[in-house]
């Protein structure tokens, strides 16, 4: 099962792609608009449907369902929802806004937290950290390729390697809870 804290990090998504509300499976699928809300526009487009019926969908989760989407839509928005976080063209789409609001910076900020730390011989190094460095702009790139090509293992074989060879040597992660770009 994704990871669904490097998701929401890489991708700046705070939906749920693998399941829960109406809401969080649009906003893992599509997106957000510029004002934070859920991009109905793009739902509607890859549902077939009107964005009017996106948005009572939305609203009718606090008025007991009176406006829930069809089973067959709702089956179609899981499956949009689901690969938006398990295959390649998904995370691509996923990582489409992430790219152009890191594009043209010359560092990010990246914050990991979870289970990490230094390959010890055994010794047990590892412990529930929160790490922060600074990456280039190519470096975010490199990064969200790897997230893109091969998911979650991907981009934490690729941050082991940026953070051995930038932080520390022989530097693991066990598990990461939290990630975040700024």
């Amino acid at each position: 099962m994704p990871n669904l804290s490097i998701f929401q990090g890489l991708t700046g998504r705070p939906g749920s792609p693998t399941g829960g509300s109406v809401r969080d499976m649009i906003i893992g699928a599509f997106g957000t608009t510029k004002r934070g809300g859920p991009n109905t526009r793009a739902a509607a487009e890859s549902l077939g449907v009107s964005q009017r019926s996106v948005q009572r969908w939305i609203a009718g989760e606090d008025r007991k369902q009176r406006n829930a989407p069809r089973s067959d839509h709702l089956s179609n928005l899981r499956v949009k929802a689901r690969q938006a976080v398990s295959t390649k063209k998904g995370r691509k789409a996923s990582l489409d806004q992430s790219r152009q609001r890191f594009a043209g910076r010359k560092s990010t900020k990246l914050t990991t937290h979870g289970l990490q730390g230094p390959e010890g011989g055994g010794k047990g190094y590892s412990r529930v950290r929160t790490v922060s460095i600074e990456l280039s702009g190519g470096d975010v790139d490199a990064m969200f390729d790897a997230y893109e090509r091969g998911g979650d293992s991907a981009v934490t074989d690729w941050l082991q390697q940026h953070h051995s060879a930038n932080y520390v040597p022989g530097w693991t992660f066990e598990n990461i809870d939290h990630i975040k770009l700024e």
